[in-house]
């Protein structure tokens, strides 16, 4: 799923690192980081994977000579680096890991001194991405999203959910219709989960600031808002995002 999030000329790039995760985690080495000989010997399996170079006659293990030395346990790197392309913030990835933040800031920076030596376009993009414009995939479902919520809102005659007809008209400024036919009344939202949520003027501003990347203070600052009801409405938004086939957006919206 993260390779929507990323930029298709990136891919290339992003594949090659996710290789160089998976041989970190699974501590495999090729050759000795010393003097690059390809005969060495095990010395220690527990905890990290410990070699001897039986050229140079150096100790070393999968992340010597990298950044990511001493940062075992090393699948976390990957878990962090995913996390962070989907925009999960600090204190969220270290709850999940049951780690200090500092510990996932630790790692993020060694990510990030990787890429830019051996990646460097990726890494441009990954530290800069809150300031750079939605990739076509974010931006498309962001279209999307924005339409349905506008046809929602402004929606005149749609049709009754109770006998077919079209001749229906608004009532009041909400979502809420009545049938000139069978003279029920109905609400175009009771089926789905934006029903009952207030302040629909204020709806797509609030999703703009999702996609915009805005964490719940700012948000809050913004729109006035107590913080439970940006959690709740974020929640909410992420979920329709998901109903609607919007699912890199809701990732991308998912979290603070």
């Amino acid at each position: 799923m993260i390779y929507e999030l990323v930029p298709n000329e990136l891919h290339d790039e992003l594949k090659a690192f996710h290789h160089v995760l998976e041989k970190i985690i699974s501590q495999h080495v090729d050759v000795c980081p010393f003097c690059k000989n390809t005969k060495f010997y095990s010395i220690r399996s527990q905890p990290t994977k410990t070699y001897r170079c039986k050229d140079c006659h150096k100790y070393f293990t999968v992340s010597t000579n990298t950044p990511f030395n001493r940062l075992a346990p090393f699948n976390w790197l990957e878990v962090i680096f995913t996390s962070r392309i989907k925009n999960i913030s600090y204190p969220n990835i270290a709850k999940s890991l049951e780690i200090s933040i500092e510990k996932v800031m630790r790692r993020e920076r060694a990510i990030i001194n990787y890429l830019q030596i051996h990646y460097p376009s990726l890494q441009k993009w990954y530290t800069h991405q809150k300031q750079t414009t939605l990739i076509p995939t974010l931006a498309e479902q962001y279209k999307t999203i924005k339409e349905k919520v506008t046809t929602l809102l402004n929606e005149q005659n749609p049709i009754c959910i109770h006998c077919g007809s079209n001749e229906t008209t608004k009532v009041g400024s909400r979502t809420c219709y009545r049938c000139k036919r069978c003279r029920h009344s109905f609400n175009t939202l009771s089926n789905t989960r934006l029903n009952r949520m207030p302040k629909p003027e204020l709806w797509l501003q609030f999703i703009e600031l999702l996609v915009s990347g805005a964490n719940n203070v700012q948000i809050e600052k913004t729109l006035n808002f107590h913080n439970d009801t940006i959690r709740k409405w974020r929640y909410i938004w992420c979920k329709m995002m998901k109903d609607w086939h919007c699912e890199a957006l809701a990732i991308w919206c998912g979290h603070e």
